[in-house]
């Protein structure tokens, strides 16, 4: 029989309750002793026994530990209901989730870091975040998550060696999941736990846009067959809120539990269940996404107008989702302080979601309408995703308190994820194409081009010339033409804009603290993973533009998104704790990573010989053509060897055959280069003498214009046409100088164009410097001449990749690397403490990352580099001062404040270029300021936190030098990052706050609170400044799509929760309390987020 994890975990946790349970009063007597030190500071043995409040001291830990953290329990997570997963960090000072509003996911962001492997999340210690193509903004790396059965959510701000956690650059989020005490009442054996809760501002979708698949579209009403076999089905118009949708039930969530215990073991079951309709949009606050100009040349451009899509009050459509999450716990306390916890999770998700490139191809088409004064609905229902993702874990802890040596944690887990996302771009609905069914299609369009009047400069659709629709007499009604008749075919829909994923993780982790004196100890660990990815897509056929198909956009989807590999890593480190003196604490620690990862869908591909994975060239380098003036010397010896030239070619003899060769030559037009071969009169060898004098003078002054002599006679420039151009006077007078017509090949390093190599960069070359009078002039003429038409990023050079190899598999990647870590921690007064920490980190490339090698813009033989092929290395510096303010008010039950300053600096960052090629940047810088405070005086407690961000660069002098590569006039550091990358869309507030107010009421049964977030609007002043100058625009080019900047937005949220009595509790809360209309920071669809939103339920335990 297979084994099943999740089978044996509820055999096993059955047991269980046939062993005799235990009275209250010897449950109290069992209960495990807990040790914990007087003082977070102090490693000596004083200790105190009882049972501990480990959220309280989670949330101590704030403000007492060297790393930046911020911690979420049970009390924080139940006070406000979550529109989507990602406001779970809402709140959270300097913590943002990417994207919120689409997707039902997690993408977490701190300090402006975001990205698989930057910031680890995982639940119950596990991980299963995956990389999804969201087309034009490239990839994004999600966490599908049912944040119903949270407990806690503890975050860290930056790398460290911390235990239980798994670390990345930016810091980690780590999620725990409801334990079976979390159910049982104190002093019980067992418990009973049951949630209802209902928000309003929601409606159920008018259509289930996946209820069309299989079904006929002659069936459905409205609905007609496009050109490339796509189906166009009406689509519902946007409701408006009404007051029957305050609060109509059409959101509503469930979750019951079960758990029981006894000297043993004990047993956690529980289900949730939440299923939600469409939201509405605010009402007020609208008119900063109405009349921004969407034309500008700057970053006011950025701003999009989203009430050209969603009117204030609409229902924002494909924002409904249904979850359905099980969770099976069950530990065994077994002799010697063993404890084994086996645990399985399983969480199904529907969700509607917005492809990102129809969101904006959508936005843009408002836009012209706009100008044109129309309106048109331009929003659909996208079919809803659907995953599936399981999780199981077994767990060991070995703690024998008489042991200083042991204190044992090990993990074995697996996630496995299956999910369909109907988002590659392109139009949901197609049928089957047949060659009836095609025949019709271009006639159709044809008959229908002919009958809106003939195109006679770009002909029909199908190609033939416009005059067919008097001559065909299956056009012209003249000739017995009768409008198309569609054929018999199969018009039943299938999903034409699928994407699968299937992602499997499998890892261990283990750790163990040594107590090696009264003021020194030791923690090692290490830590394995295997991950594989397999993504598909729909096989569609398409051709056109974006239109109603989506062609262009399935098609970069159907080769660049889909990723499979395979990828392993493994780690270990150590770490020690010195307690130096009674008030000064030093750590000093270090990681050793490796890993290795393979590109299994290119591999997969070559084998199979599928035209997109041959590898034919490699871009090698991009040209730049340039004149040089010649000088006086340099002019009278050029025209003695073109005369030579001609001289001697008129006197070749023609009908002499050993004069002719057969040579391949090229022609350049429009289109692009033509190669064919040539007969030409080139092997006279007066002539070839006079050619290769005058050819091999012009090579020393850099001017190669052929790659011989068949080319040159056949472009007739063999007698120096070729070799100079002409160029005018600075000072406009009527004369021109001659230069030499000169080419430079600026070599690629990693990808991008080697700014030192390149004389327009490295200094060889000087564009400002003129010269009087030359050649007999009387002008002003520039040493230097640029021709404008020549563009600012130069000409791709290619080489050709060798027969054996266009069809090899690609190399496996590996790498490895030690990373330390410091800190500091000191006691400088009672009640102050001064933090110092030194952080290194490296960041292996991604499986979507290294798969990478398989797609590129230009074709996958056109790639300039083969995806990332080093590790990022980050380094983050941090120091702090943190101070218990009870000092100041005695009467507080709790009063602290922490002030941190951070730098963060990554080598090698990876990075998309423009042509949607993987590469590494020099480096990533992040700078900042935060604030984190609270008090808490019993009846009233609050807390305030803020960030100041000072930097968020991302830098590379050959990247920006590769832009403008005659002028070089592009920072090498830009705020955001450069055109295309992914980064920009990770660009945080300049300055965010939050605060919370909170009452405690009628002997604290009654608790209400306030809370408030502000994100200052999005501004980029250093690319305004570049966008505002003469040559930014012409520059500044973008290939995909420009981020979408949000404005400034204050949010208030309110709660109450009663304590009617011992088990009972209800809770009332209201969400966007002002009902604004916003955007969320780093969003990448152009969708307004949830207006005002009424919630109420009650919490029965028993």
């Amino acid at each position: 029989m297979q084994f099943r994890p999740n089978t044996l975990a509820i055999l096993v946790s059955g047991l269980c309750l046939l062993s005799p349970m235990k009275s209250p009063a010897q449950q109290a007597e069992r209960e495990r002793e807990e040790t914990v030190e007087v003082d977070v500071i102090d490693l000596s043995p004083s200790v105190v026994k009882g049972r501990v409040d480990k959220d309280r001291e989670q949330r101590n830990k704030v403000y007492s530990e060297n790393v930046s953290s911020l911690y979420l329990g049970p009390e924080e997570l139940e006070r406000y209901q979550n529109a989507n997963p990602g406001d779970l960090f809402k709140g959270l000072n300097g913590v943002y989730s990417m994207d919120p509003r689409n997707g039902s996911s997690i993408t977490p962001n701190i300090r402006g870091l975001s990205g698989e492997g930057r910031v680890p999340l995982t639940v119950d210690g596990t991980e299963q975040s995956t990389n999804v193509w969201l087309q034009v903004y490239g990839a994004g790396n999600r966490n599908y998550v049912d944040p119903a059965l949270f407990r806690s959510v503890s975050v860290e701000k930056g790398p460290s060696l911390s235990r239980d956690l798994k670390s990345g650059v930016g810091g980690s989020v780590d999620i725990r999941t409801i334990e079976a005490g979390d159910i049982i009442p104190d002093g019980d054996d067992v418990g009973f736990e049951l949630k209802l809760e209902s928000s309003g501002n929601s409606v159920r979708p008018r259509v289930d846009a996946n209820s069309y698949f299989g079904r006929d579209y002659r069936d459905i009403p409205g609905a007609t067959l496009g050109a490339d076999n796509n189906v166009n089905i009406p689509q519902p118009t946007p409701r408006t809120q009404g007051h029957n949708d305050t609060f109509n039930f059409d959101d509503h969530a469930e979750m019951f539990a079960f758990a029981a215990r006894n000297d043993f073991t004990d047993l956690l079951l529980s289900y949730s269940y939440r299923d939600k309709g469409n939201y509405f949009a605010g009402k007020h606050g609208a008119g900063r996404y109405s009349h921004n100009d969407a034309y500008a040349q700057d970053t006011s451009a950025y701003y999009p107008n989203l009430t050209k899509l969603y009117r204030p009050g609409n229902e924002v459509l494909s924002t409904s989702s249904n979850s359905r999450t099980t969770l099976v716990k069950n530990n065994w306390y077994l002799p010697d302080a063993h404890r084994i916890g086996l645990s399985f999770m399983r969480s199904e998700l529907e969700f509607g979601e917005t492809s990102p490139g129809q969101a904006v191809a959508m936005l843009g088409m408002a836009e012209e309408l706009a100008k044109q004064g129309k309106t048109e609905q331009l929003v659909a229902e996208f079919p809803r995703s659907e995953l599936r993702l399981d999780t199981y874990k077994l767990s060991h802890e070995w703690q024998p308190e008489a042991s200083p040596w042991i204190d044992l944690k090990s993990n074995l887990w697996m996630t496995r994820t299956r999910g369909v996302r109907h988002q590659t771009g392109g139009g949901a609905y197609y049928i089957h194409e047949s060659p009836e069914l095609n025949a019709y299609n271009r006639l159709k369009a044809d008959w229908n081009a002919c009958l809106a009047g003939p195109d006679w400069v770009n002909g029909l659709p199908s190609g033939a010339p416009a005059f067919n629709c008097f001559t065909d007499p299956s056009l012209n009604p003249n000739m017995g033409a009768t409008e198309p008749v569609e054929p018999e075919h199969d018009g039943r829909i299938f999903a034409g804009s699928s994407q699968w994923t299937s992602h499997n993780r499998t890892g261990f982790d283990f750790s163990n603290l040594f107590l090696l004196s009264d003021n020194l100890r030791l923690t090692m660990g290490g830590a394995f993973q295997h991950e594989k990815l397999d993504e598909r897509v729909a096989d569609v056929d398409l051709s056109g533009g974006i239109g109603v198909g989506g062609a262009n956009f399935h098609y970069s989807t159907a080769n660049y998104g889909p990723r499979s590999g395979e990828r392993r890593e493994y780690s270990g480190m150590f770490n020690f704790e010195w307690m130096a003196t009674p008030w000064l604490t030093l750590t000093a620690g270090v990681r050793y990573n490796h890993y290795s990862a393979y590109d299994e869908g290119l591999a997969q591909r070559r084998r199979q010989r599928l035209a997109s994975a041959r590898a034919s060239k490699r871009k090698i380098g991009v040209e730049l053509e340039y004149g040089s003036l010649m000088t006086d010397a340099e002019l009278t010896r050029f025209r003695e060897l073109a005369t030579a030239v001609e001289d001697a070619r008129s006197k070749v003899d023609v009908s002499d055959p050993r004069v002719w060769k057969t040579w391949d030559v090229y022609a350049s037009h429009s289109s692009g280069v033509t190669w064919h071969q040539e007969r030409l009169p080139t092997e006279d060898p007066a002539f070839k003498a006079a050619y290769t004098a005058l050819a091999d003078y012009a090579a020393q002054h850099n001017s190669r214009p052929y790659e011989n002599i068949g080319q040159a006679y056949y472009s007739g420039g063999y007698a120096g046409e070729g070799f100079r151009t002409s160029v005018a006077a600075e000072n406009a007078a009527q004369e021109s100088a001659l230069y030499w017509k000169s080419k430079v090949l600026v070599p690629l390093v990693d990808g991008k164009p080697d700014a030192s190599r390149s004389p327009f960069a490295n200094g060889g070359l000087d564009l400002d410097r003129t010269v009087e009078a030359p050649q007999g002039t009387t002008g002003s003429f520039r040493q230097v001449a640029i021709d404008r038409t020549q563009g600012n990023r130069g000409t791709a050079v290619y080489a050709a990749v060798a027969d054996d190899q266009q069809w090899a598999a690609p190399d496996r990647q590996s790498g490895d690397a030690w990373s330390p870590v410091f800190s500091a921690t000191a006691r400088v007064t009672t009640h102050g403490t001064v933090f110092l920490r030194y952080a290194q980190t490296t960041r292996f490339p991604s499986i979507f990352e290294v798969a990478s090698t398989s797609v590129g813009m230009e074709g996958v033989g056109a790639l300039s580099v083969d995806g990332a092929s080093k590790p990022e290395r980050s380094t983050n510096w941090e120091v702090g001062y943190a101070h218990d303010l009870t000092q100041l008010f005695p009467d507080l039950r709790l009063a602290d404040a922490r002030l941190s300053y951070f730098d963060t600096s990554i080598k090698d960052f990876i990075e998309r270029d423009a042509s949607l090629s993987i590469i590494q940047f020099d480096e990533k810088k992040t700078r900042g300021i935060e604030l984190q405070s609270r008090f808490d005086s019993g009846r009233f407690f609050g807390s305030f936190g803020g960030t100041y961000r000072l930097e968020q660069k991302l830098c590379d002098e050959d990247y920006a030098y590769g832009m403008d590569v005659y002028h070089n006039r592009i920072p090498t550091c830009m705020t955001g990052g450069f055109p295309d990358t992914l980064t920009a869309t990770s660009l945080q507030p300049r300055y965010s706050l939050n605060s919370e107010l909170g009452a405690r009421l009628l002997d604290e049964r009654l608790e209400l609170g306030w809370r408030t977030v502000y994100h200052a609007r999005a501004e980029n002043s250093q690319l305004d400044r570049l966008l505002d100058s003469a040559y930014g625009k012409e520059l500044w080019r973008e290939n995909s799509m420009h981020q979408m900047y949000w404005q400034s937005v204050l949010l208030h949220d309110l709660y109450a929760r009663l304590n009617v009595q011992k088990n009972l509790d209800v809770n009332l809360g209201i969400t966007n309390l002002t009902d604004r209309y916003y955007m969320d920071p780093m969003s990448k669809i152009p969708v307004p987020g949830p207006g005002r939103t009424l919630t109420a339920g009650l919490r029965l335990r028993f």
